[in-house]
């Protein structure tokens, strides 16, 4: 009984641990992966692979794979087309096994492996995973069909499999390595050191903030420029890999190269480049290597046609290399007047001299002209007298970006149309068109919102109109109709009702003078028309508008207290001007005939 007991224990241990085994290790499959399992030759997945070795002709190649990112380490430790590894393993896991020949079927045939070439294998592949190493042998090609012979090195069944088999086991490593030249983003880029027989160029992008030229000139460059040399420097592919030992660089032309590229990423890392001389049995080609590697490769001779482009054309050619979107604050100076604009919100307001809110237009108009101003000629080398004119240079532009300040000085027009400019005391001059900046970009007015007057018709409690020694006056009663002071005149509800509407938004046609030295030139001295409008609103006690001499187009004007003269148009100022009451109109009594 006790005999039995035992039995029946170590069975039922013997299948739960067979099913712990099962589920451990195949638990993640489908029914459809462990069929397609049991028909492949090698039943591994790819995905568990994370070395492999392929020997084939006495060449050996390995690679392995860390952090999902695979990379030769026999003959050469040099980086490889993970994708290409990954389906070259794909395709090995999915070769199908044929005919199966197990020990029990050699030995009816009085064979051994050495019959089917396994003394002599044409190919070694060995798969490596968390759980073991497993190598496997190719032998001879089967006498019929397009089969070869596969078995496990150190004995087993052998397997026939399709002959493609080993058109994946490749003889040359350079099948399976990376092309690229430079390996990352071109928008991590942050800087270009290129040593040519054209000279030394020199990039930078520091804090990811424009980018600058160094060598051979000291200044902006070109945004579009450089990205677009990146983009060309990043497409070059190898061509073919030379060899892979350190070796006497001389014979390449890489012991004094023709050209060193450096190539400087966010992550502060180097990638250099070297180019030596053409290959002589194919001049299409040139020697180039890795400063960090021994290995010698052959890169194509047109892509080096990109390395001699002209420094002059990665130099911007925008005055101010700045988005006018970002511009947040304007401090423009000319002699002694200065006007200061901040964008609030998207709203423009001049703080300097005065606050006042700025008109969209002429602050567009600002921003344009300097932003778009261009580079006509660069001065890199100035003279004592260009450095002279520089430093008295009439004008200064101070514009901020993300809280950086950018300055911008401005030179009078010379006798070529074009002014000097210098930009944040770099040492190169621009000469740049006159249009740059205007004598009227240094007057407030000139940005001034043209609205001079927004009065609410609700709010109005009394109009009174002075004009020419006479006084009419209309005001709001406790039943919100309007009344005449005098008791033999009616409102003109016409009249009220334009001038009401003339004064919800009141707009000068131009800005004439701002605290001006007299009001005589103006007619404001002695105004031929004072409009005054009493408010209900406790906060403002009233507003009076006054007219003077006609001018073209229309009449001199101001708000009292402000001190800004300007020009309304002639249909307003007439609008303004009449008359708001009229006579009453006596009923004629009706005479009956008797």
């Amino acid at each position: 009984m006790k005999r039995k007991t035992t039995t029946w224990m170590l069975l039922i241990g013997a299948v739960l641990l067979g099913g712990f085994i099962l589920i451990f290790e195949r638990g993640s499959e489908t029914s459809d992966q462990q069929t397609q399992r049991m028909r492949t030759v090698f039943a591994i997945y790819p995905e568990s692979i994370d070395r492999i070795s392929l020997e084939r002709d006495g060449v050996q190649i390995e690679c392995a794979k860390t952090a999902g990112i695979w990379r030769l380490t026999k003959p050469a430790d040099a980086p490889v087309d993970s994708g290409m590894v990954e389906r070259m393993i794909a395709g090995m896991a999915h070769v199908e096994r044929g005919e199966l020949i197990t020990a029990g079927t050699l030995r009816e045939r009085n064979l051994t492996p050495a019959d089917y070439g396994f003394d002599k294998p044409r190919a070694r592949i060995t798969f490596q995973n968390n759980h073991g190493t497993f190598t496997w042998l190719i032998g001879r090609d089967a006498p019929v069909g397009k089969m070869l012979y596969v078995m496990p090195e150190g004995g087993g069944d052998i397997i026939s499999a399709a002959r493609t088999l080993l058109n994946l086991v490749p003889k040359d490593p350079s099948w399976i390595r990376d092309r690229t030249l430079f390996f990352g983003e071109t928008a991590a880029v942050r800087g270009l050191d290129l040593r040519r027989t054209g000279g030394f160029l020199q990039l930078r992008q520091p804090g990811n903030n424009g980018w600058v030229m160094q060598q051979p000139h000291a200044g902006r460059a070109d945004k579009q420029a450089t990205h677009t040399l990146i983009e060309k420097i990043f497409s070059a592919r190898i061509v073919s890999f030379v060899g892979d030992e350190k070796t006497d660089l001389t014979a390449y032309g890489l012991e004094k190269p023709t050209y060193e590229l450096t190539v400087f990423t966010q992550d502060e890392r180097t990638q250099t480049l070297l180019v030596g001389k053409p290959v002589p049995e194919n001049p299409a080609a040139r020697y180039a290597k890795r400063v960090e590697s021994d290995s010698v490769f052959t890169i194509p001779s047109d892509w080096i046609k990109e390395l001699e482009i002209d420094a002059g054309l990665l130099r911007s050619r925008q005055v101010l290399d700045l988005q006018p979107e970002r511009i947040s604050t304007i401090q423009l100076t000319c002699g002694e007047r200065q006007v200061e604009l901040i964008r609030t919100n998207s709203q423009w307001q001049i703080v300097r001299p005065v606050r006042w809110d700025a008109a969209p237009a002429q602050t567009s108009e600002l921003l344009k002209a300097l932003t778009g101003a261009t580079v006509e000629q660069f001065i890199d080398e100035p003279s004592a007298t260009q450095t002279a004119q520089m430093k008295a240079a009439p004008w200064e532009a101070v514009l901020t970006v993300d809280g950086k300040t950018n300055t911008l000085h401005i030179g009078a027009t010379g006798s070529d149309g074009l002014r000097l400019v210098q930009y944040d005391d770099e040492p190169s001059f621009y000469a740049t068109a006159d249009g740059i900046v205007r004598d009227v970009f240094a007057d407030p007015l000139f940005y001034r919102s043209r609205t001079v007057l927004e009065v609410s018709p609700a709010l109005i409690q009394k109009i009174t109109v002075l004009s020419g020694g006479t006084e009419q006056s209309v005001q709001k009663t406790e039943s919100g109709t309007f009344t005449s002071g005098q008791p033999d005149r009616q409102v003109s509800a016409k009249a009220l009702t334009d001038m009401m509407w003339a004064l919800n938004e009141l707009h000068a046609g131009r800005y004439v003078d701002f605290n001006p030295a007299s009001l005589k030139p103006y007619g404001l001295d002695q105004p031929q028309t004072s409009l005054t409008v009493s408010l209900s609103d406790t906060n403002v006690v009233g507003r009076m508008v006054l007219l003077g001499n006609k001018t073209e187009n229309g009449r001199f004007a101001m708000i009292q207290g402000q001190n800004i003269v300007f020009v309304v148009s002639e249909e307003t100022a007439q609008t303004l001007t009449r008359e708001l009451t009229v006579p009453i109109e006596k009923q004629v009594e009706e005479i009956k005939q008797p």
